[in-house]
């Protein structure tokens, strides 16, 4: 990213006159994430048009590009739900094989590098992409684990996958974890921010509602609970500092990840079941003002293999708060340690969360100057200025 008093810029390539972007998520920081692309992208002058779900929660009359809302919401637990979310995620990318054929636009922005049960629907994209097609995708997560299926079969998916695709944008270097061939051409872009959110009112007292006294520091984790982001680590340096109540604010990721109960029990383990608030379930967007507003701090303490960049950060950034944060190289250290959003702790260990909570709570800074300028560094605008770069060279 440019520094202050560098050389202008050099200005981006023009960009494609037609794109079909690929969203199929309907919630969480990606839809928001695809939303101000097309966004910037329509402003330029490129023809967008987003193949999305139904409940994609950008509405029509709420956006500058063509939407195609054609992807259903499946919704429910049990055996029959999995299995129409299972022919779902086929369905979609095997619809989405027919309108690139019947629309062919210059480019396919996927909203993710998402390779799972690439098996059963990749086969028309191949074609598309030998016909000339170009797909590139976001690189969200650069790092690909094993979620369904075997080590050697997710190993063939993911290889298909990467066979459809000419490039992706990612937000910091690949981390040597990952596995992408050489023939894919990258684009370092940042995560831009979330603007819309910082207009919304604040519906409700959160500390009132969580009968937390105005005295007492707030350290907020947001968004899904996870095993990588060391909640058990957390509540248990928060019950090693004065005067701090921990908020726990989301949904379970999945079936497999440990439970909202067991981190209870965690905190009536350590003695802070009182200062340890839980929220479970999704928030509501109009909702997440009021958890923003009640912290003094963000907690981002991933495990050492977390190593992209979490769209939780940009939040903090919209009000301004603190981050107690670790990971494992990427750009979320890269972000936090580069602008000084907070304090960057030793992943995977109590004793250095612990240490960064004191300091947060004890030996406050003033911030906002950093945040001023992570904000005007990290704009859609750069972020699609990549694009246009890794266009230029892939096309």
């Amino acid at each position: 990213m440019p520094s202050a008093g560098a050389e202008p810029a050099t200005p981006a390539p023009p960009l494609p006159h037609r794109m079909l972007l690929y969203v199929s998520s309907v919630e969480g920081g990606i839809t928001h994430c695809c939303h101000y692309q097309a966004e910037e992208l329509q402003a330029r002058g490129v023809d967008v048009t987003m193949l999305c779900g139904k409940a994609y929660p950008w509405q029509q009359d709420q956006v500058s590009y063509r939407q195609l809302r054609r992807f259903p919401r499946i919704v429910g637990k049990g055996f029959t739900a999995r299995l129409r979310r299972f022919l779902a995620v086929l369905g979609n990318h095997w619809r989405l094989a027919w309108h690139v054929a019947r629309e062919r636009p210059d480019v396919v922005l996927l909203e993710a590098n998402t390779e799972y049960f690439s098996l059963l629907w990749i086969w028309p994209h191949l074609l598309l992409r030998a016909l000339g097609v170009t797909y590139i995708a976001n690189f969200h997560d650069p790092v690909r684990k094993v979620r369904y299926g075997m080590p050697r079969l997710h190993g063939l998916e993911l290889a298909l996958f990467y066979r459809i695709l000419r490039g992706g944008l990612i937000h910091g270097e690949v981390p040597a974890e990952a596995w992408i061939p050489r023939w894919i051409a990258l684009e370092v872009v940042p995560h831009g921010p979330f603007p819309h959110l910082a207009s919304q009112p604040v519906p409700f007292d959160l500390r009132e509602r969580l009968g937390i006294g105005p005295d007492r520091f707030v350290l907020l984790s947001f968004g899904l609970v996870t095993d990588y982001k060391n909640l058990d680590l957390l509540i248990e340096a928060a019950a090693r500092v004065e005067g701090v109540d921990l908020v726990i604010a989301g949904k379970v990721k999945s079936s497999g990840e440990r439970t909202i109960a067991s981190y209870r029990d965690a905190a009536a383990l350590h003695g802070v079941a009182d200062r340890v608030h839980f929220v479970e379930g999704f928030i509501p967007e109009a909702e997440i003002p009021a958890y923003f507003n009640a912290a003094d701090a963000v907690a981002l303490t991933y495990q050492r293999e977390f190593v992209s960049q979490s769209g939780v950060l940009q939040l903090a950034v919209i009000w301004q708060k603190q981050v107690l944060a670790s990971s494992g190289p990427g750009p979320l250290q890269d972000a936090v340690s580069r602008f000084d959003l907070g304090i960057f702790v030793e992943p995977d260990s109590v004793d250095s969360a612990t240490k960064g909570l004191e300091s947060l709570r004890f030996s406050p800074r003033d911030r906002r100057e950093n945040f001023n300028r992570y904000d005007a560094e990290t704009a859609w605008s750069a972020n699609i200025d990549g694009l246009a770069r890794l266009l230029n060279r892939v096309r």
